[in-house]
């Protein structure tokens, strides 16, 4: 990838600078009484980063929001600021805004305040270096079907429908990628999958139902990230897999639990969504697929603030 190739310029860089600033080279076995390597200019890299997607991508709740525009319900602790932040970006914008579907890639959003937002394919430019996309969730009402076949608001969960728009969100990516790709030819697209809400096997208080009646949305879980995954690859974007990595880490799993549960927790985050340490973990899995390296995690993101672009609104 054009971006990993980046980053190993930096990282050379970043060895000549301290070599540099050790003032030569020592003997083998010699540490020549040099001092520490000292980086005394800070490196960062040529990157203009857009964010793009829903709730899961702009996490609502956690901690403070940002108000550009406040109806987003757009955290500065979701995993774009995040990523944004390990990577060092010169530019970033994040366009995230929960309840999002594709279609408000290229439309104008209705926001829950009254308010809107621009489309998110307003941000990205032939600049735009590294584009993430995490969104598919909300197309055809899926995430608020299962969580009324959860909450069992709905009597029997229409599985084999939500199957079926489940599949209809691989053709969906496949155009946002191929849009985000026609405004900005040379970017690293990554399309981010969604973590683990509900267990696998038994269930929990949080959850409020029996374990058999969790299968069949676990199914149509499985299938929405199938689709994401067929859809970015078939328009050459790179998949992330937040189902795999977040195995074990489910809204049953307590202290190690990615996702809160039932309860708007102003602070922590919006019922069944991800919290600030979910947050950390899909950014560092998207970091090391850019990267190719491991990040150092940070307890909260924070962009410098002059490569933190303000939205319009």
């Amino acid at each position: 990838m054009r971006l990993r190739v980046l980053w190993a310029g930096l990282a050379a860089t970043l060895l000549v600078t301290s070599a540099c600033s050790a003032g030569g080279t020592a003997a083998p076995g010699d540490d020549g009484g040099l001092p520490d390597p000292v980086i005394e200019a800070e490196v960062t890299s040529d990157v203009d980063y857009v964010a793009l997607g829903d709730s899961f991508s702009a996490g609502p709740f956690i901690g403070t929001m940002r108000t550009d525009p406040a109806g987003c319900a757009r955290s500065k602790d979701n995993y774009p600021a995040f990523l944004a932040d390990w990577l060092d970006v010169k530019s970033y914008t994040d366009v995230t805004c929960s309840a999002a579907t594709t279609q408000d890639l290229t439309g104008t959003m209705a926001l829950y305040d009254g308010g809107t937002a621009p489309p998110q394919l307003d941000a990205v430019t032939a600049d735009t270096d590294l584009v993430t996309l995490g969104m598919g969730g909300n197309d055809f009402g899926i995430y608020d079907s299962l969580i009324r076949c959860q909450d069992g608001r709905l009597a029997v969960c229409p599985v084999a429908d939500l199957r079926t728009d489940a599949g209809k969100v691989a053709g969906n990516i496949r155009k946002a990628v191929r849009d985000i790709r026609a405004l900005a030819p040379e970017a690293d697209v990554y399309v981010v999958g969604y973590p683990d809400i509900l267990p696998t096997e038994g269930t929990c208080k949080a959850v409020g139902v029996q374990a058999e009646a969790l299968g069949p949305i676990a199914e149509v879980a499985v299938a929405l990230n199938a689709s994401l995954r067929e859809g970015a690859t078939a328009a050459g974007a790179s998949y992330v897999d937040m189902e795999a990595v977040s195995d074990g880490h489910d809204v049953c799993a307590g202290g190690r639990a990615w996702i809160n549960g039932p309860r708007f927790r102003i602070g922590v985050a919006a019922p069944f969504h991800p919290k600030i340490n979910g947050m950390r973990a899909v950014a560092a899995t998207v970091y090391e697929q850019v990267t190719g390296d491991e990040p150092d995690v940070t307890e909260y993101a924070e962009p410098d603030p002059d490569v933190v672009v303000l939205n319009e609104g």
